[in-house]
């Protein structure tokens, strides 16, 4: 009943703030809004204001993560992407895989308040990539169709594909009740996580089929109506919503015959609306933590958004048949944490029993911080330098024949 309440609340907060058209300028500032969230947070605390329940901020980031999480699947054919998109089909399954392992260990290592389960647990929030406003610059701009596909799949498969491998890691890392195995969590896991899917994956099967019967502006509608009753119901008979709103998007963006503009018009929305609440309630919640980091901490968290980031990516790109420009444009442009990196660690909140939670958060909101703020800074003038090496690229060739 928490998650229904949390998800009404959201739903009439945006539709309000979309009435105003506030959303739409707030989600080209990411930083501004989490610095806004901090500036708030700054001042609560300043006025000794009691500390929001736990549940409720979790819950609300679980709802916007649903959200997410359904139409980033619904982007894409699974049994496809491999022949749509090779770039974007390496990126998901060797070099999220990849960066996840890497990334975990260096946490491990080089943060001594980590345990294992946690640092890996830090590694798959920062996994979970595809900021808004880095494939909204290279949507805009004359870059190459590929990269424009490779930009966009990528994003939505790790999302979907990654959220429940982070699910996952969050219960290895939870400590069991006492006087239970300590595969419990995993078991208990396990089982919400096939409830869900397989609530989530009837429901998205069955609107994909109707849909595919009606008008072509008749199927977005149904596809939203599964995913958000595939959640709620979820939450409800103790299934993870999340996984079951993730399912629904899959199960529906494989059977639909629905335009790739219906897709993206899809997303374009929830992000809109979603995004500036993500990074504002990180912001809010999260930034207080930033004072906490060491510089050990802080060597990892730069790591983990440059060089940990871009290297997987660019050894999961060498067999492709993208130009050498495409290869390390896409390397270190992509894979930045953002809107759903930030929802999941916020949706720890509610997590007491993971082992060294709070240096869990801590390093997750400052590696996140570093990777909005990155993102923000690079997008454009990596975009820029591409679309010169690509059009010296072409001048080259034409003189060549």
């Amino acid at each position: 009943m928490v998650f229904i309440a949390a998800a009404l609340i959201l739903a009439a907060s945006f539709w309000i703030l979309g009435k105003a058209k506030a959303l739409e300028a707030m989600a080209r500032a990411p930083a501004l809004i989490l610095a806004a969230g901090a500036g708030v947070s700054i001042l609560y605390r300043i006025a000794g204001g009691p500390f929001a329940p736990s549940e409720w901020a979790a819950t609300g980031a679980d709802a916007l993560l649903a959200a997410l999480a359904f139409v980033a699947a619904a982007q894409f054919r699974l049994s496809r992407l491999a022949n749509v998109c090779p770039a974007s089909f390496r990126l998901t399954i060797g070099g999220a895989p990849l960066f996840l392992v890497v990334c975990g260990l260096a946490a491990f290592i080089l943060v001594p308040h980590l345990t294992l389960g946690a640092a890996f647990l830090v590694a798959g929030a920062l996994t979970l990539n595809g900021a808004a406003f880095d494939r909204r610059a290279v949507a805009d701009a004359p870059a190459p169709s590929v990269i424009k596909a490779a930009v966009r799949l990528e994003s939505a498969a790790i999302l979907a594909l990654g959220l429940p491998v982070a699910l996952l890691l969050e219960a290895a890392a939870t400590a069991a009740p006492v006087g239970m195995p300590a595969v419990t969590p995993v078991y208990e896991f396990a089982i919400s996580a096939f409830k869900a899917f397989a609530l989530g994956g009837g429901l998205g099967f069955v609107a994909a089929v109707v849909g595919n019967r009606l008008r072509t502006h008749q199927r977005a509608p149904i596809a939203i109506a599964a995913g958000i009753i595939a959640a709620c119901v979820a939450a409800l008979i103790g299934a993870h919503p999340v996984i079951a709103a993730a399912a629904a998007g899959l199960l529906w963006g494989e059977q639909t015959t629905a335009l790739i503009t219906t897709r993206v018009r899809m997303r374009r929305v929830v992000e809109r609306l979603a995004a500036p609440a993500a990074y504002f309630a990180f912001g809010l919640l999260l930034a207080p933590r930033l004072l906490q980091a060491d510089l050990l901490t802080i060597v990892f968290a730069l790591a983990a958004v440059t060089i940990m980031r871009a290297g997987p990516r660019l050894v999961a790109l060498k067999k492709t048949t993208l130009a050498k420009e495409s290869q390390m444009f896409l390397a270190w442009f992509g894979g930045a944490p953002g809107a759903a990196s930030a929802l999941f660690l916020i949706s720890l909140f509610d997590a007491a029993s993971i082992v060294a939670q709070d240096a869990a958060l801590t390093v997750g909101a400052l590696a996140v911080t570093f990777g909005i703020i990155a993102a923000r800074l690079t997008s454009r003038p990596l975009l820029k330098s591409l679309l010169k090496q690509t059009a010296a690229a072409k001048k080259r060739a034409l003189f060549a024949t």
